[in-house]
């Protein structure tokens, strides 16, 4: 497999500035971005002294897994301290996009380079978010159908939708089967396509929620890097988390006002803003199968969804030691969890997360909790040969491509194989009409009831003239239907939906097309860390 690096991120977009290292933004955290010696910074600060617990729980859960060599070793290494790498991911529908696992993946390359470079085990660490409970953003994903060249959507179609967390969803088997199947009709049939359906099968037939779906997925896929997982839902981890959701109650003003503030300060720098709550307590609380906002005024604590249901601060409390699994954080209280939980040396996120955590570095003040390095994952395309001899045969550039897609390029095509002469004097028309317009105009002078007139009328004739050339343009097109099957399947897998590709297609799609290890590591190729693009010929 061969890797070409691509710079993406547009000159002072935050990206660019984050790992630019941008005093002003770089304020808001509190280590800067891939540098060593940040690295061996945060490597010598303590452990938080709930590692042996920590790791009891995480075994816990991954009881029900075979647990490879390396992964026995990494919950011994968790169990005396050692710092992790640690990202998270909603579970999506057959895991949802590929950046999920190009998440997964960041957090494996860069705590195998930091276990090296700092001469001590690093463990890597994935963070379900199995808490979430918007269904809308995990129940569906897009399979990308090689004959018709189309994105189709593939959706787990339910009448009734969860409103509880997603790791308590216990889903239809037929359901998901059956987008299964939809899947499998899309991407069609390869010689890998049996072996991987069957084990999604499997899977779909072994797990009890929907969490465990993913759950069971990642870690036959990832096992062999030591990879560890945990639901952020799961009660054994909920009864670790009972002392920081009191103090997450006993100082829900000073948190809110700290993120308030931190947000409007960030804001002012950045230009937008990411979080959007309207809790002031940054807590749910499942009641009547419904996750709901913890919300306060100056009397008492209430929900959003059953404001008659009111709770003392005594009450709140005491729930929390009696039923811990009810609660939950919301984005701007989970970030902290996770840290107060973990000895992190560093957290992954996307672009949306990285702004997540600037406007949270108040909170963590508050909180008496250091932020650890925080590092944007790495962004990953792959090159089919089909797209990559396209490419070739049309002297396109593939930095363009996954930064503008393949209309620019199209459209230059299309011109290229039409008559000069007949856009010469199609545009030459346009010229003319125009001219003579601003003679009329000008002939008229103010009268209002004419300029109108001479307005509409030199509208219709510009229309009529756009109009020829739109349809004599699209004729072309039709002529060079070859071509532009070219140019579809370049757009479809490199920029699929104006975005990156990874942010659209399925893992499914890469190990039906290459193979059920594909990920593994005597198969992906040995990267290393890196904030630009990488492209892997595949």
């Amino acid at each position: 497999m061969d890797c070409i690096k691509t710079l993406i991120d547009k000159q002072n977009s935050f990206i660019d500035r984050y790992t630019n290292q941008s005093e002003e933004i770089l304020n808001f955290y509190d280590y800067k971005p891939g540098l060593q010696d940040e690295f061996v910074r945060r490597s010598e600060t303590c452990a938080n002294g709930r590692e042996e617990i920590l790791a009891h729980v995480i075994r816990n859960y991954m009881s029900d897994l075979t647990l490879s060599k390396a992964q026995e070793t990494n919950i011994q290494n968790l169990s005396k301290g050692h710092k992790v790498v640690i990202g998270g991911q909603q579970a999506g529908l057959f895991t949802g996009p590929l950046y999920t696992f190009h998440k997964i993946i960041s957090i494996i390359i860069l705590a195998k380079e930091q276990s090296q470079k700092l001469n001590q085990p690093i463990i890597p660490v994935f963070w379900i978010a199995g808490e979430d409970h918007d269904f809308d953003e995990v129940n569906h994903t897009y399979a990308y159908d090689r004959i018709t060249r189309q994105l189709n959507k593939i959706k787990y179609n339910t009448v009734e939708p969860p409103e509880k967390s997603v790791s308590e969803y216990v889903f239809d088997e037929e359901l998901i089967l059956k987008a299964l199947n939809d899947m499998f009709k899309s991407i069609g049939e390869t010689k890998h396509s049996k072996d991987l359906k069957s084990l999604i099968t499997q899977i779909v037939k072994n797990a009890h929620s929907w969490s465990d779906m993913f759950k069971y997925l990642t870690h036959e896929i990832f096992k062999e890097y030591g990879l560890l997982v945990i639901d952020a839902h799961h009660p054994r981890l909920r009864e670790m988390e009972k002392p920081f959701f009191k103090q997450i109650i006993n100082n829900y003003k000073q948190v809110d006002e700290a993120f308030r503030t931190t947000q409007n300060n960030f804001a002012e720098v950045i230009k937008n803003r990411m979080i959007l709550t309207d809790t002031n307590v940054h807590l749910f609380y499942e009641y009547n199968d419904k996750r709901q906002l913890i919300m306060a005024d100056e009397n008492a604590f209430y929900l959003s969804k059953d404001s008659e249901v009111v709770f003392s601060e005594d009450e709140l409390l005491q729930l929390i030691d009696n039923y811990p699994e009810r609660f939950s954080n919301n984005v701007v209280t989970r970030p902290l969890m996770e840290e107060y939980l973990f000895n992190t040396l560093s957290f992954i996120g996307g672009p949306s997360e990285i702004i997540y955590w600037g406007e949270l570095k108040g909170v963590f003040n508050v909180l008496n909790i250091e932020m650890p390095i925080v590092t944007p994952r790495m962004r990953i395309s792959y090159l089919t040969q089909e797209a990559k001899k396209a490419i070739e045969s049309y002297e396109l550039d593939i930095n363009d491509i996954l930064i503008e897609g393949v209309q620019s390029d199209k459209a230059k095509f299309i011109r290229a194989q039409a008559s000069d002469e007949v856009l010469r004097e199609i545009e030459k028309m346009k010229d003319i009409q125009t001219s003579f317009h601003h003679k009329l105009i000008d002939e008229i002078g103010d009268e209002y009831q004419n300029r109108q007139l001479i307005e509409k009328n030199n509208k219709i004739h510009q229309h009529q003239y756009q109009y020829l050339l739109d349809r004599y343009l699209l004729n072309v097109e039709r002529e060079n239907e070859i071509s532009m099957r070219h140019f579809e399947i370049i757009e479809n897998t490199l920029h699929p939906h104006q975005g990156l590709q990874e942010r659209v297609w399925n893992p499914v799609q890469i190990m039906n097309q290459f193979g059920t290890d594909v990920f593994s590591p005597s198969t992906y190729p040995p990267l290393c860390y890196t904030f630009e693009h990488i492209t892997i010929e595949v």
